[in-house]
């Protein structure tokens, strides 16, 4: 069915009054979650791609953006005057794009409480979360690490007891806390929908299975959820851009 030239002008108004969009995508980093939030809510944008040094570092060049050189960043240009915003922190870029540019709410709830649930998530996977995942990546860093003996023996044992000790029984009570809440909520983290949260809260644990911090069989909603959201078409496409610019899954 061909649109009227009304709808047609109605849309063009809408793109319009947009921002022009652009994300600073790092490879192996944080960024995908933005291209999947975006594509999911149908809004054009650009990826100014970035590669890791040979250090696993990121370029210089992403410090002309923001100061820290981080990415994902979010750069917001006006289309009549040029004014640009620039973002940082996965979190306030999912908030931020969900206050502005979800208008019909289809990535929040019209619940209040529940979007209250959903902004929990988004502060959650930051404060909460990625702390014990972080350290047991730097534990099994460690652990790996090429170290002669009896040197390579002490550090990875040091390693093992500060596991025991924290960040392995931490996040098996973080995972034990999400494995309940998808559980509860029909398959999803809020509300029995897909929403932002569970497009944020993907990463973290797909690594944590993906390096195997933890078994999936010991949490199979969660294993469940994943598999769920890589069926996506949004998930899809995303993955085909960021795959693109240089992120391997």
């Amino acid at each position: 069915m061909h649109r009227t030239q009304h709808q047609q002008e109605y849309n063009l108004s809408r793109d319009m009054s947009l921002p022009i969009i652009r994300v600073h995508f790092l490879n192996k980093s944080r960024a995908f979650r933005v291209l999947w939030l975006l594509d999911q809510l149908k809004l054009d944008y650009e990826i100014v791609p970035y590669r890791r040094d040979a250090g696993f570092r990121a370029p210089e060049e992403l410090k002309k953006h923001h100061p820290l050189g981080r990415s994902p960043l979010l750069e917001l240009e006006d289309r009549q005057t040029g004014k640009k915003k620039i973002l940082a922190e996965s979190g306030y870029i999912f908030q931020y794009v969900l206050k502005h540019f979800d208008k019909t709410k289809s990535l929040d709830n019209e619940d209040i409480d529940k979007s209250e649930e959903i902004q929990y998530y988004l502060h959650y996977v930051e404060g909460s979360l990625q702390p014990p995942l972080l350290i047991e990546l730097l534990l099994s860093i460690v652990k790996n690490a090429s170290v002669p003996f009896p040197f390579s023996y002490f550090s990875r044992k040091v390693a093992e007891k500060i596991g025991e000790k924290y960040s392995a029984g931490e996040l098996k009570s973080q995972l034990n806390f999400i494995e309940g809440q998808i559980a509860k909520n029909d398959g999803y983290l809020v509300g029995g929908k897909l929403s932002a949260a569970d497009i944020l809260m993907s990463f973290p644990l797909d690594s944590a299975f993906n390096r195997q911090f933890a078994d999936p069989k010991q949490y199979p909603a969660i294993e469940k959820w994943l598999k769920n959201l890589k069926t996506f078409e949004s998930y899809k496409v995303s993955k085909s851009k960021a795959e693109a610019n240089g992120e391997e899954f």
